[in-house]
């Protein structure tokens, strides 16, 4: 038979149990992919970080793209913000963090409407970047040389005007 003292111990347990319980499920929780910011890092969906990095700094991965170089393998990113600007992003296999593809200015941070990996040339990329202007009056197509990703080079192919 249970004496008062083990009663009294049940109800504090499961008391302890049921407010531990309503806290924990009371926490707010934003689900989803991480937030990415234009330097390409990956940050926790928090309050703070919402705060910190508003809406128009958050990126969407638009395309993921293997390449190979020298027995490494790597991997470019297209990140694109509401503005529909584009950073590329690129990682060694064996590293978790992706970085910023530097020494890119002409097309980085740059309205990319299209980008395809170069069927003649390994570690290349054929990118498509539109006028900064509002008028959609011309696009340049650029070549994207990865052989060495640290270094990458980029040289224009053509420009398209449009009438």
């Amino acid at each position: 038979m249970l004496n008062l003292s083990k009663i009294i111990a049940l109800t504090f347990i499961s008391s302890s149990f049921y407010s531990a319980t309503i806290s924990t499920l009371s926490k707010p929780v934003l689900a989803g992919e991480p937030i990415i910011d234009r330097n390409c890092r990956r940050h926790q969906r928090t309050q703070a970080v919402f705060q910190k990095i508003p809406p128009q700094n958050q990126a969407r991965i638009l395309m993921t793209s293997p390449f190979q170089v020298n027995h490494q393998k790597y991997t470019l990113q297209l990140l694109k913000f509401s503005n529909s600007t584009g950073v590329l992003c690129f990682w060694k296999s064996n590293s978790r963090s992706p970085q910023r593809l530097n020494n890119v200015a002409i097309i980085q941070d740059k309205v990319i409407e299209k980008i395809e990996k170069d069927s003649d040339l390994p570690a290349n990329y054929i990118v498509t970047v539109r006028s900064e202007k509002n008028e959609d009056i011309f696009r340049t197509t650029y070549r994207l040389n990865l052989i060495n990703p640290y270094q990458p080079t980029v040289t224009p192919i053509i420009r398209i005007y449009k009438n």
